[in-house]
């Protein structure tokens, strides 16, 4: 798996320190161990008239891919190419 590019995001007024300014990055395998030992994750898609829907999901982190149950006709089903984008997260 290629590892993704690690950055800070750009939130002035936050105190977050700049791209290349400060310490403290993780490296991608801190989030890989992660999400591999993760069972429960949180995916997040948008119904067509914009509002979100998120729900908790079982699933398995394959390297790069989350893998993960839902019926056909769930919204969350639905996320990648024919609908809308979608995101996923670990719970707390």
């Amino acid at each position: 798996m290629e590892i993704p590019h690690v950055s800070r995001p750009y939130m002035p007024g936050y105190g977050i320190a700049g791209p290349t300014e400060g310490s403290g990055l993780l490296h991608w395998s801190w989030a890989a161990e992660r999400l591999t030992a993760a069972r429960n994750y949180w995916v997040a898609t948008v119904w067509p008239d914009g509002q979100p829907h998120v729900m908790p999901v079982w699933g398995m982190w394959d390297d790069s891919k989350l893998w993960f149950t839902s019926s056909t006709g769930s919204r969350s089903a639905c996320g990648g190419s024919r609908c809308s984008p979608s995101s996923a997260w670990l719970p707390p």
